[in-house]
C-alpha cells in the first residue's frame, strides 16, 4: 500500500464491496485509517464511474517519481544501471504494460518525452498495476539533447529497431551502464534518434506480420538484459 514515491492523501470505500471487509484490514494494518474520509455505495457518490472500475476503493495521492534533473539519474552506484527511453509513445495501454514489464526487469527509471507523447494519466497507473509507484521518470524537453548527456555520463545507448544495421537483440551487450529505446507504436523509433544510437537491435520476425507491439517487444529486450546481467553474477 505504501511507497516513498506515493503519498497518500485520502481513501475512499465502498462499504457494500464484497472487498470491503479486506479493504479496511489492509487499511489499518498499514496504519492509514486516518486517512479515510468516506465510506459509500456506488448509488450515493459522484465518482460512481471510478468505483465501478476500481473493486470498490479509490486512493487520492500525490506521486513524486518525478525528477527535475537527468542528473538524478546517473547518482546510481549499480554498474548495471538501465534507464528506459520511451520515444513518442501514443497509447496509454502500452505505456502502463511497458511501466509494469519495466519493473519487472529490474528498470527503474524511465524517460519520456515531454512533446507528441502519452502522459502519464489515470489510465496508464491503472494499467502499470502499481509498478509506477517503483519508478523514476524524467520527462525531457528534447531526447536528443537528453541521450547525448547520457553518452556523456558513459551510458550506451540501444535502440530497438528492425533496420538492415541491426543486429539480433541477444547479440549486442545489454550489460553495464546502458540506454534503451523503443519507439512510437506506428512509425518506430526516429530516424535521428537511430543516428544517435550505439547500437540497433532487431527481434527477427517468422510469420507473415513483421512487427511486435511495442509493449511485447520491450518485454523482451528487457529480460534478455536482465537474463545477460543475471548470467554475469553467477
Amino acid at each position: 500500500m505504501q511507497s516513498s514515491k506515493c503519498n497518500i492523501l485520502e481513501i475512499y470505500i465502498d462499504y457494500k464491496s464484497k472487498h470491503y471487509e479486506n479493504l479496511k484490514k489492509i487499511i489499518f494494518d498499514n496504519n492509514l485509517s486516518d486517512k479515510i474520509k468516506k465510506f459509500q455505495s456506488y448509488k450515493s457518490t459522484t465518482t460512481d464511474t471510478f468505483f465501478k472500475r476500481s473493486q470498490g476503493i479509490i486512493i487520492v495521492f500525490k506521486f513524486n517519481g518525478v525528477v527535475n534533473s537527468i542528473s538524478s539519474f546517473f547518482s546510481s552506484k549499480d554498474k548495471d544501471d538501465c534507464i528506459l527511453i520511451l520515444d513518442q509513445l501514443e497509447d496509454p495501454q502500452n505505456l502502463g504494460q511497458i511501466l509494469r514489464t519495466a519493473e519487472c526487469a529490474g528498470v527503474k527509471k524511465i524517460i519520456l518525452p515531454i512533446n507528441k507523447s502519452v502522459k502519464l494519466s489515470d489510465s496508464v497507473m491503472q494499467v502499470s498495476q502499481g509498478a509506477f509507484c517503483n519508478l523514476n521518470f524524467f520527462i525531457c524537453n528534447n531526447l536528443r539533447n537528453t541521450i547525448r548527456v547520457l553518452k556523456e555520463n558513459d551510458f550506451w545507448i540501444v535502440a530497438l529497431e528492425n533496420t538492415e544495421k541491426s543486429k539480433n537483440w541477444y547479440e549486442i551487450d545489454l550489460s553495464g551502464r546502458i540506454g534503451i529505446i523503443l519507439g512510437s507504436e506506428g512509425k518506430g523509433v526516429r530516424r535521428l534518434t537511430l543516428d544517435d544510437s550505439d547500437f540497433i537491435a532487431k527481434i527477427p520476425m517468422m510469420g507473415k506480420i513483421n512487427s511486435l507491439n511495442v509493449s511485447a517487444a520491450g518485454s523482451t529486450i528487457l529480460f534478455e538484459r536482465l537474463r545477460q546481467i543475471t548470467l554475469v553474477e553467477d
